[in-house]
């Protein structure tokens, strides 16, 4: 299985490419919002602490890591 995450910027698109996806007998569409996720305390402090405690070190050029993938 492979899951999709798609931010869509033309909002007027949206309803084809919904319709066309619903037509596919082999995609499941669930819809989320910002209202419908949850984050727990835990999880929150966790990514906290990890934004908190990171260094340059651990970061990456984004267009040196795009560059290292075969498109």
């Amino acid at each position: 299985m492979q899951q999709l995450l798609l931010n869509i910027s033309d909002a007027s698109k949206v309803d084809k490419l919904m319709n066309l996806l619903n037509s596919l007998n082999y995609v499941k569409i669930e819809s989320y919002t910002e209202e419908n996720i949850v984050v727990s305390e835990k999880e929150k402090t966790l990514i906290r602490n990890r934004v908190k405690n990171a260094k340059p070190e651990d970061f990456k050029n984004w267009d040196e890591f795009i560059d290292s993938f075969e498109l």
